[in-house]
């Protein structure tokens, strides 16, 4: 069974090197990687990506991940012994020194009411989508519970896998979400979780490392194209309620505070 790794990254040479020496080292070779380096709106740069696969699983992976070398065994080991799995992921442990290039993990006293509110006491957990449409970060830290073997409504974004059959069938991502392309891979779980169980291994791990890097950082300053994927997606997935009306309102005072070219 071959595999497709799906990597876009642009202009970040270093750490698109580790990533990719991370992949040769793999203990199961039968794999390709296509890797998109253009420039332009990133869902569109994945979707495009895929369509040139060949294999029977197709693995979108972030540039700035380093994969245990059994990753790829194990992902693949998985989908051969179990058909109605259709979707798979793991741990990416962000290391201590990484956590402060992350919003989502700072905040102190703000944290922890965000954390019991709107995550509601799950924040511990990979892959849940709360009521009022949040997702959880757990599968960041190395937890008992990212040790442990799980169903998730979400495969995590750094590093996920696909049966190329059911990305087939669901027609690839939704084009309607734009910028950095927040949401966009969540809104296709949703779509893949119609076919079959999303499963949480935590032997399918990689290290991820996120840097301040400019580009990108200049990119997620443009908050307004952040707040209208998480709509479009909560308009398709999440059930209207209070706590729901309250999570978009801290959203769009979030976004309107951090970002620029609110307009």
């Amino acid at each position: 069974m071959k595999a497709s790794i799906i990597i876009c990254s642009l202009n970040r040479p270093e750490a698109l090197k580790k990533c990719l020496d991370s992949i040769r080292a793999q203990t199961y070779t039968d794999h390709e990687v296509i890797l998109c380096q253009d420039e332009g709106n990133l869902v569109e740069l994945k979707d495009k990506s895929w369509r040139k696969a060949k294999g029977k699983v197709c693995i979108f992976i972030d540039d700035d991940v380093i994969c245990d070398e059994r990753w790829l065994q194990h992902i693949m080991h998985i989908f051969e012994g179990n058909y109605w799995i259709v979707g798979v992921t793991g741990p990416t442990y962000v290391p201590e020194e990484n956590l402060k290039n992350r919003d989502i993990f700072r905040g102190g006293l703000f944290k922890k009411f965000y954390n019991w509110f709107f995550l509601e006491n799950k924040h511990m957990s990979p892959g849940k989508i709360t009521s009022c449409g949040a997702n959880t970060y757990g599968a960041n830290y190395k937890t008992k519970l990212s040790g442990s073997y799980q169903l998730v409504d979400f495969l995590e974004p750094p590093q996920f896998a696909i049966r190329m059959s059911v990305l087939r069938a669901i027609g690839g991502f939704d084009l309607e979400y734009k910028g950095v392309g927040e949401w966009c891979d969540v809104d296709l779980c949703y779509e893949v979780a119609k076919y079959g169980i999303l499963f949480y291994d935590p032997r399918v791990k990689v290290i991820h490392l996120p840097v301040q890097d400019k580009a990108i950082y200049e990119k997620r300053l443009e908050t307004k194209s952040r707040y209208q994927n998480y709509i479009r997606f909560a308009g398709k997935w999440i059930k209207p309620s209070f706590k729901h009306r309250l999570y978009r309102l801290f959203l769009k005072c979030y976004f309107v505070a951090k970002g620029r070219k609110w307009v």
